[in-house]
């Protein structure tokens, strides 16, 4: 098993795909540009089981409709599925919160996490039904895929996690208070502090990977965000990078 980065971040898109060693794929989100979908996937859409939509924004569901109209299955929550206004029969299915369900060969549970967006009509923010997955196989054990969210109220460290695909969007000291998205920066994305607690309170042995997504690109510190999150498991073997498109990263349980 192994993921592959398509693209991360607000201006290219999210995208990541986890291929498992007989030729199975899961995605998670598909902001992406289609075509750069289609080449990290071999062009292989019939070994595409399903994707997992995080939530309702453009650098996340970007290439839902060609997804669909290649036949593929898409996941996510039922607001998400009335904002893109799917009708019946179409291929995006709601799913229940904290109720595990079958992908392919992949077991998912969703769960909510804290997001904003703005309201079309008025311009303030308000909510934004958002999407987490843990998501197992007998390959890789449990994967933890958060993005684009304040917190996360649940523990799991008592599921031995052993891959993190967090977001770490900001550092706090180099936002702009003067940006018109300051405040959906602070309430709907997860900076550095957070993304290291949630590191912290969720790391065991069991951890092997901790993949950072979606940094900002004005206000994050590449290098500082690498070296914090190093020091939050240095008493592990855990592998600490952060997404570039064309990443891949080994999941594999088994070394052999």
């Amino acid at each position: 098993m192994f993921m592959r980065v398509v693209n991360t971040g607000s201006q290219h898109g999210n995208c990541y795909v986890l291929k498992s060693n007989n030729g199975e794929m899961l995605l998670l989100d598909c902001g992406c540009k289609y075509k750069d979908i289609l080449k990290a996937i071999d062009y292989r859409t019939s070994d595409v089981s399903g994707v997992l939509l995080s939530h309702e924004h453009g650098d996340h569901i970007k290439s839902f409709r060609e997804l669909m109209n290649a036949g593929i299955q898409i996941y996510t929550n039922d607001e998400t599925v009335d904002h893109l206004q799917i009708i019946t029969g179409e291929l995006m299915k709601d799913i229940p919160e904290k109720r595990p369900f079958r992908v392919g060969s992949f077991t998912v549970i969703p769960f909510y996490l804290p997001h904003t967006t703005r309201d079309k009509d008025t311009g303030q923010l308000i909510p934004c039904f958002n999407y987490g997955y843990l998501i197992e196989h007998e390959e890789m054990g449990k994967l933890l895929y958060m993005t684009d969210f304040e917190y996360c109220k649940y523990n799991f460290k008592a599921m031995r996690l052993n891959h993190l695909v967090i977001e770490c969007n900001y550092c706090r000291e180099l936002v702009d208070k003067t940006a018109e998205n300051y405040t959906h920066r602070l309430k709907g994305h997860c900076s550095l502090d957070t993304c290291k607690s949630l590191v912290n309170t969720n790391h065991t042995a069991a951890l092997r990977t901790v993949t950072l997504v979606h940094l900002s690109n004005e206000a994050a510190d590449p290098e500082q965000i690498l070296k914090e999150i190093k020091e939050a498991v240095v008493w592990d073997d855990a592998l600490v990078q952060i997404a570039t498109p064309g990443l891949e990263i080994n999941l594999d349980l088994c070394p052999f």
